[in-house]
């Protein structure tokens, strides 16, 4: 590739969430001078999107507050943003996409950003008025709009987003009830210890937890009015919000002949195959040199980081991507942030530093795998800080601070 002062390459990059929307931004703060286009299927400028569960839910801020960038920066940055607008074909060997309306645009180099699809409830019911997931800026709006005191609302997942609606759900005074097909919360990503305690602060603030069990019906005549579990329980709801996980969106990749296994898969440098089309976000499909593994992440911070290094190598600076993970989230007054990837672990050390929890997850030959901190968004940040940095050391050489 040419000097990034003298680029004049076109970029494409289909998907306008997180991972692209910073794709745009750090390409232009390394200085490329091509054109960059990027295509989103929502109408709206790109969002934050952790501020729909927490900021928003709780009234302290407007969803049109959440967008990255004002109308005004696309301009003055000279991205073009097509939004309303995806890309459903990839000619390589021509290096054009054609769009679902119908256009062909040329590029030089694709980046593939298109996020994950969060699953739809299928279950009768699913379609009345009430019965809505979070994922977009309508969403945190309409579900805000019905947190009142004392309103039964129903979350069916208990996963991250379903937690922080229970908690948002709560400060609002509402009555709130978590069901859930697994066993506990958060299963994917904690160790069951770190789920238990997680769990035990929201039920301590009133929510009802309905584990290992399933919906079978939402009822309801025209908007909802309760739910049917799989155990024949009848649960009074206002509102429910659903989370039942989410999918890549990999048919774009894989129709076009890239390689592709539940995310579309990357070399170190988050190249797909083809040495002219990229990916990144929660698309995206790694392997981990660190954990000898390949990795697919759903989170904030993989979006981010993982926009930087595409950039960085579209202008020429060959970055790897290879990462301790790291995520988290605020619930109530707690905050719980994890890194390295703790379901790795065959034993998991609890400690009580403090007022927070922590939670070390060691391998079965005794390396550190993963790290949880429950407690003071103060204090958490610092111990994440300190023992992220241990990751992939014995265990036994940590001494708790």
């Amino acid at each position: 590739m040419s000097s990034v002062a003298g680029d004049n390459l076109d970029i494409v990059i289909a998907g306008a969430g997180h991972s692209g929307i910073k794709v745009a931004a750090a390409l232009r703060k390394n200085g490329w001078a091509g054109a960059i286009t990027l295509f989103g299927e929502e109408s709206v400028l790109p969002y934050d999107r952790p501020p729909l569960s927490k900021a928003v839910l709780l009234g302290k801020k407007r969803a049109d507050d959440c967008t990255f960038f004002a109308r005004e920066w696309y301009d003055d940055q000279k991205v073009t943003v097509r939004l309303g607008e995806t890309v459903s074909a990839i000619d390589r060997q021509s290096r054009r996409v054609l769009t679902d309306k119908g256009l062909y645009v040329s590029f030089d180099r694709l980046v593939l950003a298109m996020g994950s699809a969060p699953n739809e409830l299928k279950v009768r019911g699913a379609e009345l008025e009430g019965v809505l997931p979070l994922r977009e800026p309508h969403h945190a709006e309409k579900i805000a709009s019905k947190l009142h005191p004392g309103k039964p609302i129903v979350i069916i997942g208990a996963g991250v987003i379903g937690l922080e609606v229970a908690a948002a759900a709560i400060e609002r005074g509402c009555d709130v009830t978590v069901i859930e097909t697994a066993s506990r919360a958060m299963a994917r990503s904690l160790p069951e210890v770190v789920s238990g305690m997680l769990v035990d602060s929201h039920r301590k603030r009133g929510v009802t937890f309905r584990f290992d069990t399933g919906v079978v019906a939402i009822e309801g005549n025209g908007g909802v009015e309760g739910v049917t579990t799989s155990d024949g329980q009848s649960i009074p709801a206002g509102i429910v919000v659903y989370g039942v996980g989410a999918t890549p969106r990999t048919a774009l990749a894989a129709d076009a002949g890239l390689s592709v296994e539940n995310g579309i898969i990357v070399d170190a440098m988050l190249r797909t195959d083809d040495p002219f089309i990229y990916a990144c976000g929660d698309v995206c499909r790694y392997t981990s040199q660190l954990f000898g593994t390949s990795v697919r992440l759903e989170n904030w911070r993989n979006a981010e980081e993982q926009a930087s290094v595409v950039a960085n190598n579209l202008t020429g600076q060959n970055a790897v991507y290879d990462p301790i993970p790291w995520f988290w989230t605020n619930q109530y007054d707690l905050a719980l942030q994890v890194a390295g990837i703790p379901a790795m672990g065959a034993n998991h050390v609890v400690q009580k530093v403090g007022e927070t929890h922590l939670t070390l997850s060691a391998a079965a030959e005794g390396r550190l795998v993963g790290v949880s901190a429950l407690g003071s968004i103060r204090d958490v940040a610092a111990l994440i800080r300190t023992y992220r940095a241990h990751i992939g050391k014995p265990i036994s050489d940590l001494e708790i601070q």
